[in-house]
């Protein structure tokens, strides 16, 4: 009986890996667009902007903290930690900071030269402001509740009905890079989306630099928003107003289980693996990091970089060799 349980279970987890590869394809393939096929231009955003502030025009407050549509009970360990707001607030201002780095000003009309291209830190703006955010003690807190069934319910439910990306925080910024790249393995093991290991230490997995462990599982709303910052009247309506309507009924959510499985711990190693592989690339996708340690920033002033410019570097590296 149990040796079927278990078959079941890897049968199930081989479904979601493979909705989860479909989706993210998909994802790729639009930043892909975006980044070098149709390059979003730099200063699309005025420096006045809601997503470049990140406050509420309607309050003049941060949207934030507005945004927040679970927290877990604080435990004793973090009680002297900053709070909730003054934690989400740090991460949020990190995200806007990279809209700000696009954004129209006197002095970049274009936007400032950045490691990241504008069509990258555009949709950290769409993420940041239209974002909803959940907030735990650790990983295992996060477990808990993420492995109890109608949490996850609440969970799909939220990102069905408002069409956001959700953004999971963690107070503890001292924490171990493998859990966390194992918890977003479980994550990406129960829902057919992909999440990423954001983080104050070292990179691990796909991650980003992140003022807190922050996970942004990546449901593909941000391309809806995001497309619309090609236009004038998309800029105008882009940003959302903050969440009204309640997800979770409860604080607490007591699921099955606060440790991972083992096909979960086996996608982490594969994913630091295939990073660790990649040599000198990192984990960037997008951009070439090999570049960017050489002083290399996109500069929207001088022109940025397509498709074909892409594909004649290439094959005159190919020629060189």
């Amino acid at each position: 009986m149990k040796s079927l349980l278990t078959l079941i279970d890897l049968v199930k987890t081989g479904i979601i890996w493979t909705r989860l590869t479909v989706h993210n394809t998909w994802g790729i393939l639009n930043v892909f667009n975006i980044v070098w096929v149709k390059p979003m231009k730099g200063g699309l955003l005025t420096e006045d902007h809601p997503m470049v502030t990140g406050l509420n025009p309607e309050t003049n407050q941060p949207i934030w903290t507005q945004n927040i549509v679970f927290q877990s009970v604080r435990s004793q360990e973090y009680q002297d930690a900053p709070s909730d707001e003054e934690i989400v607030c740090d991460v949020g201002n990190y995200m806007r900071k990279m809209v700000e780095n696009s954004a129209q000003s006197k002095k970049y009309p274009q936007g400032k030269p950045d490691r990241m291209p504008p069509a990258i830190n555009y949709i950290h703006g769409c993420v940041h402001y239209n974002g909803g955010f959940l907030i735990f003690n650790d990983f295992k807190d996060a477990i808990t509740h993420f492995s109890h069934p109608e949490f996850q319910a609440s969970f799909k439910r939220f990102v069905k009905e408002e069409k956001r990306e959700p953004v999971t925080i963690f107070r503890n910024r001292n924490y171990d890079r493998v859990e966390f790249l194992e918890f977003v393995c479980f994550l990406r093991t129960i829902f057919p989306w992909f999440s990423n290991t954001n983080g104050n230490k070292k990179r691990i997995g796909w991650g980003n630099p992140a003022p807190y462990p922050a996970v942004n599982t990546i449901t593909g709303h941000w391309m809806t928003d995001t497309y619309k910052i090609y236009t004038e009247t998309g800029r105008q309506t882009v940003c959302r107003k903050p969440i009204e309507k309640q997800y979770f009924a409860h604080k607490v959510y007591v699921g099955v289980r606060s440790v991972v499985k083992p096909q979960e711990q086996f996608l982490a190693r594969f994913t630091d693996e295939r990073v660790v592989a990649r040599g000198a690339k990192g984990n960037l996708f997008f951009v070439d990091l090999r570049k960017l340690s050489r002083g290399y920033k996109f500069d929207p002033a001088k022109g940025l970089p397509n498709i074909f410019e892409r594909l004649m570097e290439k094959v005159l590296k190919v020629n060189s060799l």
